[in-house]
């Protein structure tokens, strides 16, 4: 699976294209002033930050991404990926003994989820959350407190609560339970400015109260498992087993595996491991109807986002940022309430793909329609619609507002 990911230049999933669009524009910053962009204004209508999480693994690819192009964010997916599989066993040494042990760990479901569905932060954060575990279980205190804070510091919407809960549990059986309250309480302190970041980002402060809660614990509780099986099986291994129970739990994880791979979203990433980065908006981007420099809204269904990416590399600006929560994809229940949103956002077009309606079960693409054959539907929010281009899969609105 690692090997199919590093054959593609950009590798189309999920997760991965605000990437490819993040060390993108931080290395361009890099190569121009020599500095580190804190800002990346040219997403999230404006308030778009360039690390709203994973510092360390974006400006390490930026770095590089000059002589390797985008196929640097590609590797740093596998070398995250492989440093969990690595640390995974480094922190718990008891399960690099028998094959079947071994073999547990690989299959972990979640394991193999995190790489497919492109969660780059996820895995370095995770990498350095279990060598924070393995310096902590070795004596070295000093680099577990510094690479317990990286890993959160990395992704802390997510990490943040796995490692808390982690250390909630870990506390049953330390004997230094104080050094340990102590060290982690030192970990969040490096972890603060991230999670500051957190609360800045347009994902945040876009998306309801319920959203929120929503996507955390959608978020959260199965990534938890990441961390969760490989205890689990210290555990068991301790307690001693019987010789029918490893090849039981293998089986259980495999079929868990299967189950992954039929939910919609996963069973696409599998796809997509054999297809190429979509391109359908080159021909609107190459036309004279494209003007750059302006704030686009992208309402897509298959192409995974990669449309707002090539956007943004031929100069346009974006209304969101590539999460889900910040694209803002609802209802409307009325034409004023939705002119009013992309007044408020700025929007300058819109290109709403011919399917994103039904696939997502939302009616902008129908508002815009009608908005561009009735000019007055908007007059009290002095918003009107055009319709400027049209292709194969999408329709391009023009947004005219003060």
């Amino acid at each position: 699976m690692l090997g199919t990911i590093l054959s593609h230049r950009i590798f189309v999933s999920s997760d991965t294209i605000s990437n490819y669009a993040h060390v993108w524009f931080v290395s361009r910053v890099m190569v121009r002033t020599h500095g580190i962009p804190y800002h990346m204004a040219i997403i999230g209508h404006g308030q778009g930050l360039a690390f709203p999480y994973a510092f360390l693994p974006w400006v390490t690819a930026a770095l590089l991404r000059p002589w390797l192009g985008d196929w640097v964010v590609t590797l740093w997916l596998v070398v995250g990926s492989i440093g969990l599989i690595g640390t995974t066993f480094w922190a718990f040494p008891e399960l690099r003994r028998g094959w079947w042990w071994i073999a547990l760990v690989l299959a972990n479901p979640f394991l193999i989820v995190a790489p497919v569905l492109g969660q780059l932060p996820f895995v370095w954060a995770m990498a350095f959350g279990f060598a924070a575990i393995a310096c902590w279980r070795g004596g070295h205190t000093g680099w577990a407190i510094v690479l317990a804070g990286a890993g959160q510091a990395t992704h802390a919407a997510v990490v943040l609560p796995i490692l808390a809960i982690v250390v909630a549990l870990w506390l049953r059986c330390e004997p230094e339970r104080r050094k340990l309250l102590v060290a982690y309480a030192a970990s969040l302190v490096i972890a603060a400015p991230a999670v500051a970041l957190v609360f800045l980002t347009p994902a945040y402060a876009d998306s309801s109260t319920g959203v929120k809660v929503v996507n955390f614990v959608e978020t959260v509780a199965p990534r938890l498992l990441v961390v969760l099986v490989p205890m689990g099986l210290v555990w068991l291994r301790r307690r001693g087993v019987r010789p029918w129970m490893a090849p039981a739990l293998l089986a259980a994880m495999l079929a868990t595996s299967l189950v992954l791979a039929s939910q919609l979203d996963t069973r696409t990433a599998w796809r997509d491991l054999h297809k190429s980065p979509e391109t359908s908006l080159v021909p609107f981007i190459r036309s004279a109807a494209y003007r750059p420099g302006l704030e686009y809204r992208v309402l897509s269904t298959t192409d995974r986002r990669m449309g707002m990416y090539l956007l943004i590399e031929h100069g346009a600006r974006l209304d969101s940022e590539f999460f889900p929560e910040s694209i803002v994809r609802r209802t409307w229940p009325s034409a004023g309430e939705y002119c009013a949103f992309l007044r408020a956002r700025r929007v300058d077009r819109v290109v709403v793909y011919t399917h994103y309606d039904s696939g997502f079960h939302k009616n902008e693409g129908k508002l815009l329609r009608e908005l561009a054959l009735d000019q007055a539907l908007c007059a009290p929010q002095h918003v009107t619609v055009t319709h400027i281009a049209s292709a194969n899969r999408y329709d391009v609105y023009g947004i005219n507002r003060p």
